[in-house]
């Protein structure tokens, strides 16, 4: 038996579903086995097609032969994607680690599945071990800067769901050199994601044909032979455009959700929800809110609440992007705000997304677009308008769009990259010599003259000896409202100017350690509000 028929025999066996053949991933698991060059794959999947099992897959195999790679490194861009993950790996196979900022369970990438996200990924192949940062920063020591380095060398690596990590320019610019030092490394990467325009497969080619990589030519793409594209194909899609509060468009003799593009909306619409249920002809009980600015082991507990209710007749969840990617459940009805069309599929991933024949998606048009370029969702919508055909099961009924709203042309892609920046890091990432102080010294003077590395400026929330990462903005609301603690060793720190919550954001992204902690009551239903 194949490491992979190991694999989908071991999960229907925790999740109770059927095996059925996935010809892109076995596709894609012997191109990377068999190959004589160090492959780069692109596998354009839709959502639900189990491209986790690759992942297993190929750790699996890691654990009997060695030679192509010691380890598999899954990359992720969304911590809630991170989580729903590591619970079946660990449920199916208990091989795999998870290392995130403020919640690794391992300094090095040495298992046979480590999960990780694009943050912490990017930090320690800089070889600024994230679990060692304030070590280094204090000169205490060089935090396993080498090794945290060569873990991820020695180690195929899979950046998943990656259009989230191609859309915001400063993490783009910092992924490209990160791509490019990999390859020169001759390490084996996989691009895993259900929209990827054709100016980045471009990109990506020429990429590997500089570095002597095995690259097919076109990406690994479902066909209509496959059984996942043949019974998604039966399925009824209706698709409508409507405009005002998401509430009046919920079935409450249906499975329903809301997504929605900000927390603030998501609590609002809930709050309205939970107040006007037995008119909406829900129990309280049967509303759920989810989104990011939640206590893990909150969001863990409301993951295993919605994988309970997967054979659930009625119910209505409320999120943000939070959900869009990762987490696991089924909805008949969904209602969505405007979005871009690479984040409209995602959302799409969760409506029919098992044995269900029919459903209905309502996008929102006059939803507040923030925070995603505002031409962007409209030319999206503009697009879907125009098209009849449009499955999000199947990539080739939407790949027009995608290449239309996220670019056709290398050229166009690389709109937004700083080149400057990305040959900085280039140099940092390829010098032998810089040990994780220097690397440090550089990173610091580079945020400070050019602002975050990664993200926009986010803060770790201390809440309950939990974290939850907040904006500044959010932090000077809280300190605001009396809900917020900022100590530097034995000094208090008041927030009281947005220059003041961004100066403690930059000094916390250098390294410095800032305890920023909620003093108020945690909302169990809500979360950070």
């Amino acid at each position: 038996m194949s490491v992979y028929d190991v694999v989908v025999k071991r999960l229907s066996e925790i999740k109770g579903f059927k095996p059925e053949k996935r010809p892109v991933l076995e596709e894609a698991l012997d191109k990377v086995l068999s190959s004589t060059r160090s492959p780069f794959l692109v596998i354009q999947a839709p959502t639900g097609y189990g491209k986790t099992t690759l992942s297993l897959s190929l750790a699996l195999h890691s654990l009997k032969d060695s030679s192509l790679f010691d380890r598999v490194i899954h990359v992720l861009p969304m911590r809630s994607i991170i989580e729903d993950i590591d619970r079946t790996a660990k449920e199916a196979f208990g091989f795999s680690r998870t290392k995130m900022m403020g919640s690794s369970e391992e300094f090095l990438h040495l298992f046979p599945l480590n999960i990780t996200t694009v943050d912490t990924f990017t930090w320690d192949i800089l070889k600024l071990n994230t679990k060692k940062i304030t070590q280094v920063e204090r000169g205490r020591e060089f935090g396993y800067d080498y090794l945290t380095q060569a873990s991820i060398l020695t180690s195929l690596v899979i950046f998943d769901e990656a259009h989230f990590i191609l859309e915001e320019p400063r993490m783009k610019t910092a992924f490209l050199a990160v791509l490019r030092f990999l390859m020169e490394n001759n390490v084996p990467i996989i691009i895993m994601t259900a929209t990827l325009s054709r100016g980045y497969f471009e990109l990506f080619k020429k990429y590997a044909q500089n570095n002597g990589y095995y690259f097919e030519p076109e990406p690994l793409v479902p066909d209509e032979n496959d059984p996942f594209i043949k019974r998604e194909s039966k399925k009824n899609f209706e698709i409508q455009f409507k405009t005002g509060n998401p509430l009046d468009f919920i079935d409450s003799a249906k499975r329903n959700a809301i997504i929605v593009n900000s927390v603030k909306r998501a609590v609002e619409i809930f709050d309205q929800a939970k107040e006007d249920a037995p008119k909406l002809g829900f129990e309280e009980e049967e509303i759920m809110l989810i989104h990011g600015r939640m206590k893990p082991s909150h969001k863990a507990r409301l993951i295993e609440k919605l994988r309970e209710w997967k054979n659930k007749e009625s119910f209505l969840i409320i999120g943000t992007q939070a959900v869009e990617a990762g987490v696991d459940f089924s909805v008949d009805v969904m209602i969505t705000d405007a979005a871009p069309i690479n984040s409209l599929i995602q959302r799409f991933g969760r409506v029919a997304r098992y044995d269900e024949k029919n459903a209905e998606i309502i996008i929102i048009e006059d939803a507040p677009v923030h925070p995603y370029d505002g031409k962007k969702v409209e030319r999206t919508i503009a697009l879907m308008k125009e098209s009849s055909t449009l499955n999000p099961r199947i990539p080739q009924t939407y790949q027009g769009i995608v290449d239309e709203i996220h670019g056709k042309t290398k050229t166009k892609v690389m709109s937004g990259v700083d080149r400057s920046r990305e040959r900085k890091l280039r140099v940092l990432l390829k010098d032998p010599t810089k040990r994780s102080v220097d690397v440090l010294s550089e990173i610091k003077s580079m945020i400070k003259e050019e602002g975050p590395l990664l993200r926009d400026f986010l803060i770790p929330l201390e809440v309950d000896d939990e974290y939850v990462l907040v904006s500044p903005e959010k932090m000077l609301e809280l300190a605001k409202r009396g809900l917020l603690q900022v100590r530097v060793g034995e000094n208090e720190i008041s927030v009281d100017s947005e220059a003041i919550a961004y100066k403690i954001a930059e000094r916390i992204a250098l390294g410095e350690k800032i305890v920023v902690k909620f003093t108020g009551k945690y909302d169990e239903e809500r979360g950070i509000v």
